[in-house]
């Protein structure tokens, strides 16, 4: 049984399917697959950077017509990041607001590993040794095949990038973003 969530409902517990993905070889994380459009290779020539935007955001780039921001996924948990390669792995993922807008995001990954099915109730907690901002990204943890894996709040990653976009704003219109 589905709930309204798109989750699989079995014996008190809640299913849902996750994708895989290394950012970095200090981190691995698991997006909801309802979240994710497509993988894409970009390449730096074709991501025109945007001045005055915090680091994190390499720039944006056109996806068969439409703007797609990119964002270095190492960089926005704080991790130092490594040199990007030529031709990088990407995630395209969209939120629906609940106007009925769709945001969408590229995030530069290492590597895209598979689906998987979770029990979002049998995840691990966030340690509280975190950075604040890396804390606020993640639903909580999960051991899988002997790595651990954060669970991406998708919600909060628009609400960091957008914090001020009002119901009349354009998609792509990042703002409020500290350069600090």
């Amino acid at each position: 049984m589905l709930n309204r969530f798109g989750q699989l409902l079995k014996n008190n517990s809640m299913i849902q399917e996750y994708c895989r993905l290394r950012v970095s070889s200090l981190l691995r994380i698991a997006i909801p697959v309802e979240h994710v459009e497509e993988v894409v290779q970009l390449q730096s020539q074709d991501i025109s950077p945007i001045p005055g935007v915090h680091p994190c955001l390499l720039g944006i780039t056109n996806q068969r017509g439409s703007l797609l921001w990119v964002l270095h996924l190492e960089k926005f948990f704080g991790i130092q990041p490594m040199p990007l390669a030529k031709i990088m792995k990407a995630i395209a993922l969209r939120l629906v607001m609940p106007d009925g807008e769709t945001r969408r995001l590229a995030c530069v990954v290492m590597g895209l590993e598979e689906i998987i099915s979770l029990d979002t109730q049998k995840l691990f907690p966030v340690p509280d040794k975190l950075p604040l901002r890396s804390k606020s990204l993640l639903l909580g943890l999960a051991k899988i095949d002997g790595n651990t894996y954060g669970i991406i709040n998708i919600n909060e990653v628009f609400r960091i990038l957008n914090p001020d976009v009002g119901e009349r704003e354009e998609s792509t219109k990042l703002v409020g973003i500290s350069t600090a």
